[in-house]
């Protein structure tokens, strides 16, 4: 066997390492190592199999009939297939990201959402112990009357409810 196969089959198909790094998904100095590797057996067998198939081969044997290749069309051949196929890659990992941002921006949506009905159910945990009638008439009643209110308008409300509490207050002191 001829070594180092994938740094010839790198040099001769001028294959950006930046590619190799997205499509081979490790990180540039993993691909360098590979380069400088004598034998290609001695690449992990998973990446063996991404590099076998980047160009369209079984086998190490014919990886190296590759490099005898000096075919224009040929080669014209493998170059097409190595750019489509590393081009896809790059395409899904733009939408891989894109998915992630958007997960991320629900995520972040949710918290929000869920911090808004964490502070309700606080609040509606102050009308524990009152009827649960009574709890949805008032409740109902407050909807209808605040709806579509002014901030001065919702004040006015807020006061007459400061002056029932105090009537009611006083009603139970008997004054």
């Amino acid at each position: 066997m001829t070594s180092k196969v994938f740094e010839r089959l790198v040099t001769k198909f001028s294959i950006k390492v930046t590619d190799l790094v997205k499509y081979l998904e490790v990180s540039k100095a993993t691909v360098y190592n590979y380069r400088n590797l004598e034998n290609f057996c001695d690449i992990p067998k998973d990446k063996q199999y991404k590099i076998l198939y980047l160009f369209g081969k079984e086998n190490e044997n014919e990886l190296e009939l590759v490099l005898d290749e000096s075919d224009p069309d040929v080669l014209a051949g493998y170059l097409s297939r190595i750019s489509s196929i590393l081009r896809q890659t790059a395409k899904e990992k733009k939408q891989a990201l894109s998915s992630i941002e958007e997960l991320t921006m629900q995520v972040a949506k949710l918290k929000e959402e869920n911090e808004k009905l964490a502070r309700r159910t606080a609040e509606l945990d102050k009308f524990d112990g009152v009827d649960e009638f009574a709890l949805a008439a008032v409740l109902d009643k407050v909807a209808r009357i605040t709806s579509g209110s002014s901030v001065a308008e919702m004040k006015e409300f807020a006061d007459y409810l400061t002056i029932f509490e105090v009537y009611r207050e006083n009603s139970k002191r008997g004054g």
